[in-house]
């Protein structure tokens, strides 16, 4: 396990589980918790006497072999970088971006994260926003298949697809794979929250390692390539494109993570079972509360991330939303109404949106943090019940 091969390197006191009620914080959406300064010290004192702080450090290649072993991959296909953005445009790159003189498009879902885009458009390519599954929140490659084959336009311009797992859900990497080798176009999850329960799979995946995951280290994400190749590349990429030669055949960035924030990744590893034991817990009482309520879904009852999603009746997020302010509850539009509608997607290439639309009207985003006590959720529940059944 993890946990044991890093036992001899921390400090042993266990990790605090949050009592299940009181505390007398504020309540927020969300409150991230990194490891302790104490948690800390035995690895930064290890820094001091490698004084080696960066460029693949000992304890930067530690944090991606005891990664390899969380997604059941060889450790020559995990690749530790500064943010899963900068991840996900290396993937890209690596697939060959560089090659597409910016006339390529990138399928991906409007209903993600902004940074999807983003790392696309960084990447040299140019988003096109596709819609989702109604069931599942995220492309599915029929829909894709069909659409590249009803526009010869956008199929002869197409040169990857970004598939989101939304807020840590998981994606089939099988169908995917076959959609890569049918079409000849690259495939990469954007597995931002997927820390819980993503495994290794045929296509590229990346999940960020950002202070709001489960497993956070402040700023950082992991590549889990699709094969050591890949890997070796990207690897080569986030280091500028500087081969072992000092050549750059094609330009990178630098996206490499210091051995400070492997540090911390390693003490969060450690912490991880029993944060992972608290967030279930919560995740398992809001389940309860909510089980067989008509019109209330909750989202991903399988796993955790560090949100806590329900579906609403069409129509009724914003309504939701403020009505539960009002009651000193806060909520979150975490990917606020679709990249489509923000100002700098807004002239990007699409198709119809009427699933997203959807979802950016009845999705909503409740309190949920490992600290959280039970008896704030029953409140939070019981004043969402509330509004249902206005």
């Amino acid at each position: 396990m993890v946990v044991s091969c890093l036992q001899h390197t921390l400090n042993p006191q266990p990790f605090t589980s949050p009592p299940e009620a009181g505390g007398g914080s504020e309540l927020t959406v969300f409150r991230p918790r990194l490891p302790s300064a104490d948690r800390l010290l035995p690895f930064l004192r290890e820094i001091d006497a490698n004084r080696w702080y960066s460029n693949n450090g000992p304890l930067l290649t530690r944090f991606e072999q005891a990664l390899a072993r969380q997604f059941a991959v060889p450790p020559d296909r995990v690749v530790v970088v500064a943010n899963a953005t900068a991840g996900l445009s290396l993937s890209l790159l690596a697939a060959g971006a560089d090659a597409w003189d910016r006339t390529g498009l990138c399928l991906m879902a409007s209903w993600t994260h902004e940074a999807t885009a983003v790392a696309a458009l960084r990447a040299g390519l140019t988003p096109w926003l596709h819609d989702v599954d109604e069931k599942t929140w995220q492309l599915d490659p029929t829909a894709v298949m069909d659409s590249l084959a009803s526009s010869p336009s956008l199929a002869s311009r197409a040169a990857h697809v970004v598939v989101t797992a939304p807020f840590g859900a998981v994606v089939e990497a099988a169908p995917w794979a076959a959609f890569a080798a049918r079409t000849g176009l690259g495939v990469t999850i954007d597995a931002a929250s997927g820390f819980d329960r993503l495994r290794g799979g045929p296509v590229d995946a990346v999940v960020s390692l950002h202070a709001t995951k489960v497993l956070g280290i402040g700023e950082g994400g992991v590549v889990i390539a699709r094969d050591a190749l890949q890997a070796a590349r990207i690897r080569e990429l986030a280091q500028l494109g500087l081969t072992a030669d000092r050549i750059i055949p094609q330009a990178g960035m630098n996206a490499k993570l210091s051995d400070y924030g492997a540090a911390i990744g390693l003490a969060a590893l450690s912490e991880w079972p029993d944060r992972r034991a608290a967030l279930v817990r919560r995740r398992d009482h809001y389940a309860a509360r909510l089980a067989g309520l008509d019109g209330i879904r909750l989202w991903q009852p399988e796993g955790v991330s560090s949100t806590l999603m329900v579906r609403l009746p069409a129509g009724m997020a914003t309504a939701t939303a403020t009505t539960l302010a009002k009651r000193g509850i806060p909520t979150r539009r975490w990917w606020h109404h679709g990249c489509h509608r923000q100002p700098a997607f807004a002239t990007q290439p699409r198709g119809p949106l009427p699933v997203t639309e959807a979802l950016v009207e009845s999705v909503l985003g409740l309190p949920f943090y490992d600290d959280l006590d039970i008896p704030t959720i029953d409140r939070i529940v019981e004043a969402l019940l509330s509004c249902s059944r206005r």
